[in-house]
């Protein structure tokens, strides 16, 4: 989970997946970090540590009910919005990692339907900057059934998305992406099957442009029981990509022929990496021309480069353990990601400053700095557009209960945003820098659902 280590980390993450998260070893059990003498918690069965006292601070606690932010959160986020739910329309036991389209009109992440214990991968139509609370349209499955899937991410232009799939190449036999708790170890586990494939964004979004129509107008005939069953039956075959689809009243909109449209996005064809080893935790430069990713390739978890097209694949890190979940900065200069330097399954976020040749490619790191260094689990970093501050997650309050920080690109300024028990990581900010999406479990029915709020600058930042 563009955040991504599935460390699954927490409790209160209580199992959401984002693939895009993950590490250590895929066959082997590791010691939870929450076991350690070191750890801030005790791990997913205890709020705190064997002989430590329980934090008062309700906003500290593990949520077994729906939670209620502490009013400090307020100084920093405003307008806290749900955009995904367990409703009648979208179904999702659990919902997260989201990110913007560059035009801010579009969102992709990752959720698990209803019944379903993989995670699929989903754009929607977002409807944010109105002077309303944001909102998003129907979600568009682009992943084909039966397979895993995370990381998803749009080209600066918007014309692609990139996510991380094992379709095609599911084996029933492995275990699932992601944290695992099984006694008291984690467990994270890396599909071989797991590839990157870039997909095309016009038929998606002319198939989902077409589903909202359709549930407009769904709306606007609620006291219309015949045009109501007549917009069901076009909704059920403009979802299996059969149909024409009404666009306006007495009119009709021709949509192609053929399969779902989740069953066109994920085939060999759209494929960057094919090599039977993890391929996962993708994102664009701000430019498009790279793409920066986590791969086994080598044989430990590192981070690589590769232009947009999948050529030129240049290994980033290499130092024993997990280094993943990289992102750009604004600058196209540096990479931020997380690593486990110290094998104590204890992330740590780090930023390097990229090494390019004459024509501009990248050839590898110039220069690294250690941003956290403490007992704590640092992850999901992301940058703000100002290109000078980091939002991250931390288990800094407990395993039962992460929390996003911001800090500045050099380490500095450490300051707590969310103030809310449960689950809350994966940030991102908008490309303007006026809204953050995360995931957490502050949902009503306790579940992990994707969140976006107003962002407001920490005084003095």
């Amino acid at each position: 989970m563009k955040t991504r280590l599935a460390f699954l980390l927490s409790l209160g993450f209580a199992g959401f997946l984002a693939g895009c998260d993950k590490e250590v070893n895929p066959t082997v059990n590791v010691q939870s970090p929450a076991t350690a003498q070191t750890s801030p918690a005790a791990g997913p069965d205890s709020a705190t540590p064997p002989g430590t006292q329980p934090a008062t601070h309700p906003s500290t606690q593990p949520a077994t009910a729906p939670a209620i932010p502490d009013p400090r959160e307020a100084e920093f986020l405003t307008d806290v919005t749900q955009l995904t739910a367990m409703t009648s329309n979208f179904k999702f036991d659990k919902a997260g990692e989201g990110y913007f389209s560059n035009d801010m009109k579009w969102i992709i992440f990752q959720a698990s339907p209803k019944g379903e214990t993989q995670y699929q991968m989903y754009v929607a139509p977002l409807e944010i900057g109105d002077g309303s609370s944001p909102k998003i349209g129907w979600p568009l499955q682009i992943s084909p059934p039966n397979s895993r899937n995370t990381c998803g991410y749009f080209s600066p232009d918007g014309n692609t998305v990139i996510f991380g799939s094992t379709a095609g190449k599911e084996k029933a036999e492995e275990p699932n992406a992601g944290y695992q708790r099984q006694g008291g170890n984690y467990r994270w586990a890396f599909p071989d099957g797991m590839e990157i494939y870039a997909v095309p964004t016009e038929a998606i979004y002319r198939v989902a442009g077409n589903v909202t129509r359709v549930v407009q107008l769904a709306e606007e005939s609620a006291t219309q029981p015949a045009m109501q069953e007549d917009i069901r039956r076009s909704f059920r075959l403009l979802l299996e990509s059969k149909a024409t689809a009404p666009t306006t009243r007495g009119g009709s909109g021709l949509l192609d022929n053929g399969p779902l449209i989740r069953d066109k996005c994920a085939t060999p064809d759209h494929r960057l990496t094919n090599n039977d080893v993890y391929d996962a935790e993708g994102s664009f430069s701000p430019d498009g021309k790279w793409i920066c990713f986590t791969s086994r390739r080598s044989g430990d978890t590192e981070v690589w480069v590769m232009k947009a097209d999948g050529s030129n694949p240049v290994q980033i890190t290499k130092n024993p353990g997990y280094d993943g979940g990289p992102f750009f900065a604004p600058d196209g200069k540096r990479l931020i990601y997380r690593s486990d330097r110290k094998q104590n399954d204890l992330l740590q976020v780090f930023v390097g400053d990229l090494a390019f040749d004459a024509e501009g490619n990248i050839t590898g790191l110039k220069s690294e700095k250690q941003l956290t260094d403490d007992a704590n689990v640092n992850w999901g970093p992301f940058m703000h557009p100002d290109n000078n501050h980091i939002i991250y997650a931390t288990s800094k309050h407990g395993h039962a209960n992460y929390e996003l920080y911001l800090m500045r690109d050099d380490g500095s300024h450490q300051t707590r945003i969310t103030y809310c028990a449960g689950f809350d990581g994966l940030p991102v900010f908008s490309p303007d820098g006026k809204y953050v999406m995360w995931s957490s479990k502050r949902a009503k029915d306790n579940t992990t659902q994707l969140f976006i709020a107003k962002f407001h600058m920490p005084a003095g930042e």
